[in-house]
């Protein structure tokens, strides 16, 4: 009887050890099942940001909170991603510093590398210079370069490019390595992942279980270090270790929520192999479904590629003829998909092609418009030197006078100094006369003038002319240099100053300038006819 006892006992342990199911995988499918509830807790943080957009809400206010919408929409949806990058970039102006215009195309390529766009995203990125960046944006620039190639070569696995792709990206997270906050938890998440990609998986294993003490699960790092440190483990041969973390992994991204994931795809193939085929087809499915509400095109047909694999094989146990039926739908669906495809992008040929006739009509015409318009400046700068010729003869005639006047009051000696004052030394209201006549026929040459000049300053440091003012001496000093005349010495000539004076300026502005050492270069070239 005991013996009996004994094994009936034990065949209910061997039962339940074959059926039971690990508590980690029951945590997933609980989190899966409050996906709505997650979900709507990101729409609901969302939602508080958006409303602070309010009427009043100025400009470096509103770029904040298009910021702030991209970090939630970058992971999220796609569409809204670019709706607030593209809004972001409608407020930029040229006046805007380097980093302010920079940002917004680091956030336009990370955008469109995480939905698969990759050469677009490292054309944008080959046009920003790293190295005018400030230094927290210096390391956004160079994450994004690093996840674009990532990215890049994985999606590429199969094709002989991606060992290049792999290559670029270690270099770019060795930059970025380099200007990271070593206290923060992406410092030792980035030695980690550069200790994967060389392979020393027990540094990388070190490395992000000590990013993931330091993180909350309901944090994008921590689903990608989770999901990280799974990859360690397969790589490694723990396949233990390597479900739970991808199980971890697929939690946060649930709980986030992320639909730009790669954990839960994961998991279904693993799940597949171990026999698992309910969970698998319904894991991939899901993936699936995030992949299309955030409209990730690659991450779509990669996902689509494994779901007639799984089903087929699920289907299978339970009856071939569903499973045959299952596999003609899905080809039908993809066909239709396919077919869908190419009559949308057949009919956007269509409007490209309508758009590029209109354009080249409008190119046209202001073209023409430009023609005539050059043709009038040529026109107007001829008036112009006439207008100053004119000047000069009649201050040359007023000196050729001098002697004969001299010669006359000579006679009365006291009365020579005020003589040579009166007509050798033009008098303030002369100087003033001149000056109001430079001023006028410079400008109209040249009407950006002051805006360019002032392009080339800091933005804090800007000359503005005073009231009634067209140009001060320091404007004016720099429209001679403008106009080729780079010697102190005929400066100080023409604007009646001493050659020091006509030094302290320039070096004044100078010190003004973005660019110290080439802004009399830079000068030279504004305003020119591009």
């Amino acid at each position: 009887m005991k013996l009996r006892i004994s094994i009936i006992l034990l065949m209910v342990w061997l039962y339940a050890a074959a059926y039971a199911e690990p508590t980690q995988i029951y945590r997933l499918d609980d989190a899966i099942r409050q996906r709505g509830y997650f979900q709507q807790n990101k729409e609901n943080r969302v939602d508080s940001i958006r409303r602070l957009l309010t009427s009043d809400a100025d400009k470096e206010t509103r770029l904040g909170i298009y910021d702030q919408l991209f970090q939630e929409y970058l992971t999220y949806n796609f569409d809204s991603t670019m709706l607030y990058v593209d809004k972001a970039a409608a407020l930029i102006g040229p006046a805007d510093g380097y980093d302010v215009k920079s940002q917004v195309r680091i956030h336009r390529a990370l955008s469109l590398a995480t939905s698969g766009h990759f050469s677009h995203a490292i054309n944008i990125l080959n046009g920003i210079d790293s190295k005018k960046l400030s230094e927290n944006l210096r390391e956004e620039y160079f994450s994004a370069c690093e996840w674009t190639f990532s990215v890049w070569a994985e999606y590429s696995e199969k094709r002989s490019i991606a060992p290049e792709f792999r290559k670029k990206s270690l270099v770019y997270l060795d930059s970025l390595i380099a200007v990271t906050d070593r206290t923060a938890p992406e410092y030792s998440y980035r030695l980690a992942e550069r200790d994967l990609r060389k392979h020393n998986y027990k540094d990388a294993e070190k490395e992000y279980l000590a990013t993931l003490g330091r993180i909350p699960v309901d944090s994008r790092l921590y689903a990608q270090a989770a999901y990280a440190l799974a990859i360690t483990y397969k790589e490694s041969g723990s396949d233990d270790k390597y479900e739970l973390w991808l199980i971890n992994a697929a939690i946060s991204d649930q709980t986030v929520p992320l639909k730009e994931n790669l954990a839960l795809q994961q998991l279904a193939i693993y799940l597949k192999e171990k026999g698992d085929l309910r969970r698998a087809d319904r894991y991939l499915k899901l993936a699936l479904e995030d992949a299309i509400f955030y409209n990730n095109r690659l991450r779509m047909l990669e996902v689509a590629e494994k779901i007639p694999d799984i089903t087929n094989v699920y289907q299978a146990t339970i009856h071939a003829k569903n499973n045959r039926l299952k596999l003609y739908l899905s080809i039908i669906g993809i066909l239709t998909l396919a077919l869908g495809g190419v009559a949308v992008y057949l009919h956007r040929q269509r409007q490209i092609a309508a758009r590029s006739k209109d354009l080249l009509v409008e190119l046209n015409n202001r073209l023409n418009a430009l023609n005539s318009q050059l043709s009038q400046t040529n026109r107007s700068r001829e008036q112009y030197v006439s207008l100053f010729m004119d000047l000069c003869a009649a201050y040359i005639e007023k000196l050729n006078r001098f002697p004969m006047v001299l010669k006359l009051k000579v006679k009365q000696l006291g009365d020579v100094n005020a003589v040579a004052d009166r007509y050798v030394r033009p008098t303030e209201s002369e100087t003033r006369e001149m000056f109001q006549h430079f001023d006028i026929a410079f400008l109209r040459l040249y009407p950006d003038y002051i805006d360019e000049f002032n392009a080339l300053l800091q933005p804090d440091r800007q000359i503005v002319p005073k009231k009634g003012e067209l140009l001060n001496t320091d404007l004016r000093i720099y429209a001679l240099v403008r106009m080729g005349i780079t010697d102190s010495n005929k400066i100080a000539i023409l604007m009646f100053l001493s050659p020091q004076t006509i030094f302290n300026h320039r070096t004044q502005v100078r010190n003004r300038a973005i660019k110290r050492d080439t802004f009399e270069k830079d000068v030279a070239r504004i305003c020119d006819i591009r």
